[in-house]
């Protein structure tokens, strides 16, 4: 049996200044606080330079095979952007903006 491997064009695209994104949040009641507990963490032991974004259901941005997809992780944390804190402000584009994401 012969299996063809998928192939897929990924890409790194900035979210257009006139797409909606939805403000209803998805996520359960419990998340915020654990978000906020694991940024504090960090803040505490001194382990969030200052080009660090830790993020909680943000906009996270990819173009997968020329369609756009956005994607909202629970927590992510960002090691460093490369861009001012204004441009990314409503979404995160990993390789275009910054480094790649870990997220929870």
């Amino acid at each position: 049996m012969l299996a063809n491997a998928a192939t897929h064009n990924v890409t790194w695209e900035k979210l257009p200044d006139d797409f909606v994104l939805d403000n209803e949040p998805v996520d359960n009641i419990n998340q915020p606080l654990l978000a906020a507990a694991l940024t504090e963490s960090l803040e505490l032991a001194g382990r969030l330079p200052a080009d660090a974004l830790t993020i909680t259901n943000y906009g996270i941005c990819a173009t997968l095979n020329n369609r756009f997809v956005i994607k909202a992780p629970d927590w992510g944390y960002v090691s460093s952007i490369r861009v001012s804190r204004e441009e990314v402000k409503r979404s995160y584009t990993p390789r275009l903006q910054g480094d790649k994401l870990f997220h929870i």
